[in-house]
């Protein structure tokens, strides 16, 4: 006989082909008789599905309800938490998954206490770095569902699950048949005889233990009325035991098991339940925005609110968390993949538009302010350094003028790379103490400009520049339809991109680009029964030059079949696919920067940029969070006998991708593309893959019935035209061919490069809306007594820094996280991060009971600082070359 535990639940998709409204109008019901059965009883209890903003959206409606709620988890009757939504595992930045965590507890703290599980109960798979991920937020367990293929990685269902590295193990406990294994409850013979015991059974042969999990419930389902009693009449019919009973009980229990087998790596196979393996390319537009928005609040934002606090500008981490939480509200499991309703999906694009919005008034209200506190002169630039090293390359800052006669006196190689002229005003009112009057407004430049300068870490100084007889250099175009830098020489001929490296290597057509139908829907890419990949042809070259920097600038237009219908009929309906592609090469750079416009004016077809490495070896090497996972590509034979969707070595990438072997390596970083696929020694990263329906049945990669319930009893198919992304899209990435075979850490350091942003401002009055709030953010009377130089940090360029912001529980701390994505531990010196007080924490900000400032392989340490500010008095001088990398 088995002891099976029995746990209450509902799982809530806050959005799906509903929208988040719809949910809303649900839970205005269901939640409060949540709390009714349970008041009722008091021996009952129930799981509000692991994520807080569900809960945070009903006590918006009813704020006295709070009372009931904080009781009942008190009493432990009502769980909820620790995520703020139910996270994606292999789309979401590593730090954007920590932050679900971070705020998701945070907020749940106000309601009492919060569920410590790493609970995921219908995330499409989990990356091999997610035991670390979740060790860092205090976690020590995770229950889950999809990606495992049971007798193969792991024989039973509860194991432990390592990171890649040592020190990151928790227990895992599975859920082989779903999140509603025991749901309904019925007191009847047909459900336990058909559906419990079974379930029972299936569980025990497996796991091999006296005691498994039954998660009795389901989407959108209601508490179970009467649980107790129905148990009771179960107990009568079965035969096995049936126990009311909690995840955390079930945790306990696993904790005691004897010789529990270890595994390491993802789960990500197809066998008991779907992945999805191709939904890394569905509707990448909100793909796109929320890679963008990662970058914007890691490496802009953040580090900028830590400046602002030592600067004693008083902005709260909440409008920071209020920022995330629209992020993360795009960031849930079917959000973020895209296999959401067209009103779904314009609702995520609306909340990161806002969350964009956000970013922007926080930064514009940091550095006026500490503009106007160091009454910066209309020829005076502030330029920030967000990183926690001492800077010292090229920096793009935005300079508004007169006209382009200037120089920078510490910076004698400024170019202008992008220029633009505003035409001047009649008529322009102006408001004076004597009273209005009405002038011409001259006309003004605004220029984009390159400059080599040497920036304190986490802070900023200011740069002047001067009027000169002179105008700066600017790019030029040139004829020839080549480009080239130390590392490379690029050119188009023949209608192909061929380079050839700095040792004479030669890669004749080096990039491709490759059309095909997509039969699928938004879960899966489909291929279509006879169609014939296109190769998308550029016709025009033209080139821009300058002693810096070289840009090589493809164009072309084909008429392409307009949908699937029209692939395998000729003379049928034609659209238009226009793409731009810019290859820039820098003096300075190994990375070669590839930016790819796109207007899509077709339908249901994958775009895919591809590779030809001419690196020969069988496996690729794929960035996940604080680490690198090797993949083998192939497709197991007859995988119809075991999977339930084809194991396509179609596969996801945080942010970068290498093919390797022992003489030489290829790296494509990319910001957003998160779909790749390796052929011998190319590499095919999904540009675009559109559809028109959320579900279809029968594909070529996975047969049988349709994901998103769309044939279900009762159900529809749900038409998805927004999913087909006419209109421009734009995708970036940049290639690193190196005579060296793969180096964790190099790469690592090449993808900061790739990532690094420029944080500048001139207070002028040229333009008061080139930044939005310029117009609005008021004076401050009292003066802080700035410096025109501030450093807060100068942590060693060898340290890999992975998020850095204000302390989330004590104004005059913040938080760094340093990460060490190698297979060798990490000596940190602690005196090099500050001379104050310094302690190691959890995400969480939590003391840790190890104080040893190593960094595990594969792993990261937190590190909360005093925040304090740093004055550098000395002068940046800056010079005119950059050693190379």
């Amino acid at each position: 006989m088995i002891k099976a535990h029995i746990v209450n639940h509902t799982h809530w998709d806050r959005e799906w082909y509903f929208t988040s409204a719809d949910a809303l109008v649900l839970s205005e019901q269901l939640f409060t008789e949540v709390i009714e059965e349970l008041k009722a009883h008091p021996e009952a209890n129930f799981v509000l599905d692991g994520q807080l903003s569900i809960l945070d959206d009903y006590i918006a409606l009813y704020p006295e309800k709070m009372v009931d709620i904080k009781k009942l988890i008190a009493d432990k009757q009502l769980f909820i938490g620790p995520w703020f939504t139910q996270t994606d595992a292999f789309f979401a930045h590593g730090e954007s998954i920590l932050r679900n965590a971070m705020i998701g507890i945070f907020d749940s703290k106000k309601y009492g206490d919060y569920m410590k599980i790493g609970y995921l109960p219908d995330t499409f798979g989990f990356n091999a770095q997610m035991p670390t991920l979740l060790a860092q937020a205090g976690f020590d367990n995770i229950i889950f569902w999809r990606g495992i293929h049971l007798g193969k990685q792991v024989q039973s269902t509860y194991f432990k699950w390592s990171g890649l590295g040592d020190a990151a193990q928790i227990y895992a406990i599975n859920m082989p048949q779903g999140y509603g294994t025991g749901m309904l409850l019925e007191p009847t013979t047909a459900y336990v005889d058909g559906r419990l015991d079974p379930a029972i059974d299936f569980i025990a042969k497996y796991s091999g233990t006296q005691e498994v999990l039954i998660p009795s419930g389901n989407d959108q389902l209601n508490i179970i009325t009467n649980f107790a009693d129905k148990l009771a009449e179960i107990n009568k019919m079965g035969r096995h035991s049936y126990e009311l009973s909690t995840y955390q009980d079930f945790i306990s229990y696993v904790k005691t098991l004897p010789d529990l087998e270890e595994y390491r790596g993802e789960f990500r196979s197809p066998v008991l339940a779907r992945v999805h393996k191709t939904i890394g390319s569905s509707r990448m537009n909100i793909k796109l925005n929320s890679a963008e928005l990662e970058q914007k609040l890691l490496t802009r934002i953040e580090p900028l609110l830590v400046i602002a606090k030592a600067s004693g500008i008083p902005i709260s981490e909440r409008l920071l968390m209020h920022t995330w939480k629209k992020l993360l509200e795009g960031q849930a499991h079917d959000s973020l993949a895209g296999c959401v309703s067209d009103p779904v999906a314009e609702d995520i694009m609306h909340r990161m538009k806002e969350a964009d919005e956000l970013c922007d008034s926080i930064e514009n209200t940091i550095v006026k302010k500490i503009a106007d506190d160091l009454q910066l002169e209309a020829n005076e630039i502030l330029v920030f350094n967000t990183e926690l090293a001492t800077f010292d390359g090229y920096k793009e800052v935005q300079v508004i003028t007169k006209n382009k006669q200037i120089h920078f006196p510490e910076c004698p190689d400024a170019m202008i790379v992008q220029s633009e002229y505003i035409e001047s005003r009649e008529d322009v009112l102006e408001e004076t103490p004597a009273g209005n009057r009405f002038i011409e407004e001259p006309g003004y430049y605004v220029l984009q400009v390159r400059l080599k300068i040497e920036l304190p870490g986490l802070g900023y100084r200011v740069l002047t520049f001067e009027e000169s007889e002179t105008a700066l250099e600017e790019m030029t175009s040139a004829t020839e339809a080549t480009i080239s830098n130390p590392f490379y020489k690029i050119g188009f001929q023949d209608g192909a991109v061929h380079l050839e490296t700095a040792t004479g290597e030669k890669h004749p057509a080096f990039i491709e680009l490759e059309d095909a139908a997509n039969a699928g829907d938004t879960y899966d890419y489909s291929p279509l029964a006879n169609d014939v990949p296109r190769d998308f042809r550029f016709t025009k070259a033209t080139t821009e030059k300058s002693s810096q920097v070289e840009r090589l600038i493809l164009t072309g237009v084909h008429t392409m079949p307009f949908d699937l219908e029209d692939r395998l009929v000729p003379d049928s309906k034609q659209g238009e696919l226009f793409i731009k592609m810019t290859l820039e090469l820098s003096q300075d750079s190994a990375l070669l920067h590839c930016k790819v416009e796109v207007n899509n004016q077709i339908q249901s077809h994958r775009l895919r940029l591809k590779i030809n490495t001419g690196v020969k070896t069988d496996t690729n090497i794929a960035s996940l969070p604080f680490g690198y996972i090797e993949r083998k590509p192939g497709v197991p034979a007859n995988w119809q006998d075991t999977y339930s969707e084809m194991p396509v070595d179609i596969e996801p990438l945080e942010q970068s991708v290498t093919l390797t072997n022992e003489t030489k390596s290829c790296t494509i970083f990319t910001r957003g593309i998160k779909e790749y696929q390796q052929s011998g020694d190319q590499l095919a990263l999904t540009l675009l893959a559109t559809t028109g329906q959320l579900g279809k049945p029968n594909l070529a990669y996975r047969p049988g019935r349709a994901s998103g319930d769309t044939t279900k009893k009762g159900h529809v198919l749900i038409p998805t035209e927004g999913a087909q992304l006419i209109g421009n899209h734009t995708f970036q990435l940049a290639i690193c061919l190196d005579s060296q075979s793969f180096g964790e850490h190099e790469t690592a350091q090449r993808s900061r490069q790739f990532n690094q942003t420029t944080v500048s401002y001139q207070r002028q009055a040229y333009n008061y809306f080139l930044h939005r709030l310029d117009n609005k953010i008021q004076k401050t009377e009292r003066k802080r007594g700035l410096q025109r130089t501030l450093q807060l940090s100068d942590v060693p360029k060898t340290y890999l820094i992975s998020a850095c912001h204000p302390s989330y529980y004590e104004s005059d701390k913040y938080i760094i996280r340093i990460e060490n994505p190698t297979n060798t531990p990490q000596k940190i010196d602690p005196s090099r991060l500050t001379k104050g007080n310094i302690t190691l924490v959890n995400a969480l900000e939590e003391p840790i009971t190890n104080q040893d400032f190593t960094i595990p392989a594969y792993d990261a340490i937190t590190i909360q600082l005093p925040l304090k500010k740093r004055i550098v008095k000395s002068t940046y001088k800056s010079s005119s070359c950059l050693p190379f990398p």
